[in-house]
């Protein structure tokens, strides 16, 4: 049987075996309705434009038509809503009739609940001084139309470069958390799966009709198809979304497709390891402990992914290649990474995978055979 004849016959029996899992299809779907649902909820729960009622007091037409025109600053809808006297609008406030009130005259106030809609308040303030300053202006001497045009400055533009930022951290932190939690899934399955085939036997049995090679390499492709049907499932809102024009985290879709491109290098780095140490444990049990390493290295790369991928320390993991898989996305996804770093982490990671490949086979085929006690790594690399 050629070798690609013998993987592709383990690839179809590692993907029945875990498609006929209820717990497949349950994680399939929990990953689609988790992602709909952070897409769709915002659009929900913000969708919703907020509307205040103002009431005003002897207010002149210049000044209702400055506050109605307030709408674009608030992103708010107005209403005005004309009161007889002070003390009307005063209990009207009070009633919650009413958000906040206008009295024009000489001494002009903006009446509103203590602590409620500063900024409304804050927003009313400005127009009634700018009213009152413009008639000044206009009692000094000045035409209306000049007095108008000194109150009437340019508002001074506000670069929201922090608000960008936070958005492209959210994207960044939620990309790392998906990779973070899939590669350890598929990590531990891999390891498991290979125990179990060793003290059970059944490695023997199928190392009758195939060689160790195509036999670890079956399972990491399998495996690794599994995990990547679950992050497209999660990934498919955020497409439709996207193509449908809706707002998306800064960020996100370049990370999203950075993500699919080092999950793949991920899948082939760890899973193959953990194939290749699983098959030095003697009993299931031991599995968890052999992969540690592996598990250490995915979790400090998720909390320098989550936390700091612009600092430092995470443009040198972005391009070391069993950390980069989770930190440069993340990078990419806050627009830090460079495009010498993501060609020299892609570089340096094909190379530790072509690395990774000849390291794993060789241990797979020396450790799978050899049963009765727990084996050491170093024991299996000496073997001849």
């Amino acid at each position: 049987m050629t070798s690609r004849r013998a993987l592709a016959l383990v690839v179809a029996r590692e993907l029945r075996q875990v498609m006929r899992r209820k717990s497949f299809w349950i994680t399939i779907a929990i990953a689609l309705a988790a992602s709909t649902a952070a897409v769709v909820l915002p659009e929900v729960l913000g969708g919703h434009r907020t509307t205040y009622e103002i009431g005003t007091v002897n207010v002149d037409p210049a000044t209702r038509t400055a506050l109605q025109a307030t709408e674009d600053v608030l992103d708010a809808d107005i209403t005005l809503r004309a009161i007889a006297s002070r003390t009307t609008a005063q209990q009207a406030v009070d009633d919650s009739r009413v958000t906040i009130a206008v009295v024009g005259g000489d001494s002009p106030t903006v009446i509103a609940r203590s602590g409620r809609n500063e900024q409304l308040v804050a927003v009313a303030q400005e127009v009634l001084a700018r009213e009152r300053l413009t008639g000044d202006l206009v009692h000094a001497g000045l035409s209306h139309d000049a007095a108008a045009r000194a109150v009437d400055q340019p508002t001074i533009a506000v670069q929201e470069q922090q608000a960008g930022q936070a958005s492209r951290r959210g994207g960044a932190a939620l990309i790392s958390l998906a990779l973070y939690l899939m590669l350890l899934m598929l990590t531990i399955q891999v390891a498991n799966g290979t125990a179990i085939e060793k003290a059970n036997r059944i490695s023997e049995v199928l190392l009758a009709i195939v060689r160790p090679a195509p036999l670890l390499f079956g399972k990491v492709v399998a495996v690794g198809l599994i995990g990547a049907m679950t992050l497209l499932a999660g990934a498919v809102p955020v497409l439709v979304k996207a193509v449908a024009g809706g707002d998306l985290p800064a960020g996100l879709l370049q990370g999203l497709a950075a993500g699919g491109a080092w999950f793949v290098l991920g899948v082939a780095l760890y899973l193959t390891l953990a194939g290749a140490l699983g098959a030095l444990v003697e009993r299931q049990e031991e599995a968890g402990s052999v992969v540690a390493p592996l598990s250490i290295i995915l979790i400090a790369s998720y909390l320098i992914g989550q936390s700091a991928p612009d600092s430092a320390l995470g443009a040198i993991l972005s391009i070391v290649p069993l950390t980069s898989t989770m930190v440069m996305p993340a990078r990419i996804a806050v627009g830090a990474a460079s495009p010498a770093e993501i060609a020299a982490s892609l570089v340096l990671g094909i190379a530790a995978v072509v690395l990774t490949v000849r390291f794993g086979a060789t241990v797979y085929r020396r450790a799978i055979v050899r049963t009765g006690r727990r084996l050491k790594l170093g024991d299996v690399l000496r073997a001849a």
